[in-house]
């Protein structure tokens, strides 16, 4: 079993592969898993004193002593399913103490602080909370231009063109939009005159006190597509096809027209929160772990009450 025939038919000695222990007198075993049992690495050993010894390691790379050819043929069979290339090896040892962190004197921090603030211009806890202001910004931002996105994928989804469903994102953020009543419409006009009347009383009254008027009814203006209704009633689904319940709610998670609606205004607005956070200075790394994170309770939260995606993602910035 060390000795194998190469495709050239010569004989390739792979005891430094599995052990010369099985074929004595060969190579000795210096390959694939030479050592393994002897490099072991020393544990931490914690002395009277309370230092710790730590063994120090580093990443040596290993040679399986092999031509390429004969390399190519052996490896993946029986005789070298694998080959450990790189392996760790101890070096030797260091001490640790960890009362010189917490014995540090008064003065050292003093003169920690100062270099800090010598070097920055300001404490280290203003640092830090100046740090912790700014990404919250830069998250509220993240946001609110989420949000936008997210409600004119919506619209969009709703069959909006691009413009519309720009127009419609931006006026969620509207804090008033909806509490005012619309003026009602006019149904009756007097024929000749600029004056109308919303109900059908208002215009008869009007006749009675000239009768010579011609009251006339007045053509009723199409109303305008709601492209938000239209985009959310996508991202709810047709209950005939997704179900009722628990059923629905998975099916809007994977599988289904609903839950590819939900995608897209999930995907849109997580896009525009990483942009925007990434845009404001933040790190990139956790722009995209925070719009991620956001984008992952946004869809749930869609998927279990459609449109509610942008208020919980909101939120989540602050938890």
């Amino acid at each position: 079993m060390a000795v194998v025939v190469g495709a050239d038919g010569s004989l390739i000695n792979t005891s430094n592969i599995i052990g010369s222990d099985l074929i004595p007198n060969l190579a000795p075993n210096i390959g694939a898993l030479a050592n393994v049992g002897g490099a072991m690495i020393d544990a931490p050993v914690t002395n009277e004193d309370g230092t710790i010894t730590l063994p120090t390691i580093e990443l040596k790379s290993r040679d399986p002593n092999l031509a390429l050819g004969e390399l190519q043929n052996l490896y993946g069979t029986k005789y070298m399913p694998m080959f450990q290339w790189v392996q760790a090896q101890q070096t030797g040892t260091m001490t640790y103490d960890p009362a010189e962190d917490l014995n540090m004197t008064s003065e050292e921090m003093d003169k920690i602080r100062q270099e800090f603030e010598g070097e920055f211009g300001v404490s280290a806890e203003q640092a830090l909370m100046q740090a912790q202001i700014e990404r919250a910004g830069q998250k509220t931002m993240g946001a609110t231009a989420g949000q936008v996105a997210s409600k004119a994928a919506q619209a969009m989804v709703g069959g909006a063109d691009l413009g519309e469903g720009a127009l419609a994102g931006l006026n969620t953020l509207n804090p008033f939009k909806g509490m005012m009543p619309k003026a009602p419409q006019a149904l009756y006009g007097v024929e000749g005159s600029t004056r109308q009347f919303t109900n059908l009383a208002d215009a008869t009254a009007y006749k009675k006190l000239f009768p010579d008027s011609t009251i006339t009814e007045l053509p009723q203006a199409e109303a305008p597509k709601d492209f938000m209704a239209e985009g959310l009633k996508a991202m709810q689904g047709d209950p005939e096809k997704i179900g009722t319940g628990f059923q629905a709610i998975g099916n809007r998670l994977y599988g289904s027209e609903a839950a590819k609606a939900n995608f897209k205004v999930t995907a849109a607005g997580a896009g525009m929160d990483f942009v925007t956070q990434v845009a404001m200075g933040a790190d990139p790394v956790e722009a995209a772990k925070d719009a991620g994170k956001t984008a992952v309770l946004a869809y749930v939260a869609n998927a279990i009450i459609p449109g509610s995606g942008a208020i919980v993602g909101f939120l989540s910035k602050f938890i």
